[in-house]
């Protein structure tokens, strides 16, 4: 089925990290971020990405993808994909790398750096390795993982780290706590009707400065997140429920129906109709 994911990550209470591999078919993700750093190793299939404002990136099998703590960061996928994921919780990040507030993990470059392809080699390495981890089913497998991912971060801050000025840091906070409380906000409230002014003087802006600034940080204007959220649940809910497409809109607070087929046509490469039937074929 289609999958839905968020914001709220469980972690293995005795590992502290959370280790999975997931099957997913025909996914869509909206722009969002982690307090941890994410790490994406695909199996089988072609995930596409987009990180912080446009940096967009479609990997395959055998390719991995590193996502920052707190970095803005969406997902889609016209068809299937296996992935093993892996998110590091920020405290557990601070507690063996002290100062993880002034770096980011960066591999920009890499064709550049005969080093750093050797290195992007040997994480490539070690994170099939994990993959054949799963699921973690002693004590022994446990201790294992938990080697392998210390070699992980080794190597991330040997070859991989960027320094992050305090200016850019501070701003990062700041910027972040404001659009935490926008998004918490249209997660509650995505499918009324949020105007422009509403939103802004929830984070006490003027209209037109709030335009600029989720334009900058979000890469998309804040109707479209908002029509991306809604999009999210709406396609879900076409896969899990027997719902007409009507009701769903008027459900989510999808008003313009033209727009969401627009949407979901270049998101899933079909109309959800095409979308139900391809589901309960797969499940026959």
């Amino acid at each position: 089925m289609l999958s839905y994911r968020h914001e709220n990550i469980p972690y293995h209470s005795d590992i502290d990290i959370r280790f999975h591999i997931n099957d997913y078919y025909r996914t869509y993700t909206a722009p969002h971020w982690h307090n941890s750093l994410e790490i994406l190793y695909i199996l089988e299939g072609k995930e596409e990405w987009c990180l912080g404002e446009n940096r967009h990136y479609i990997i395959e099998s055998g390719d991995f993808l590193v996502i920052n703590s707190r970095e803005i960061h969406s997902m889609q996928m016209q068809d299937h994909s296996r992935e093993m994921l892996i998110q590091i919780p920020y405290p557990f990040l601070k507690r063996y790398i002290p100062d993880m507030d002034q770096i980011r993990f960066t591999f920009a470059g890499l064709s550049l750096d005969s080093q750093k392809q050797e290195e992007y080699q040997h994480i490539r390495e070690y994170l099939h390795t994990i993959s054949e981890l799963y699921p973690l089913q002693s004590s022994n497998y446990i201790l294992r993982f938990h080697s392998l991912i210390f070699e992980l971060l080794f190597h991330f801050i040997n070859f991989f780290r960027e320094e992050i000025s305090p200016t850019e840091k501070e701003s990062t906070v700041k910027y972040m706590q404001r659009l935490g409380h926008i998004t918490s906000y249209v997660k509650e409230h995505y499918a009324e009707d949020i105007t422009l002014n509403q939103i802004a003087n929830e984070v006490s802006l003027n209209p037109d400065y709030f335009t600029r600034f989720f334009k900058k940080y979000m890469g998309m204007t804040f109707l479209d997140y908002v029509n991306s959220i809604r999009l999210e649940h709406i396609a879900r809910d076409i896969v899990e429920t027997d719902l007409s497409v009507q009701e769903l809109l008027q459900l989510h607070g999808f008003t313009n129906y033209k727009l969401f087929m627009k949407m979901y046509k270049e998101q899933f490469n079909c109309t959800p109709g095409e979308m139900r039937k391809s589901e309960n074929h797969r499940y026959l």
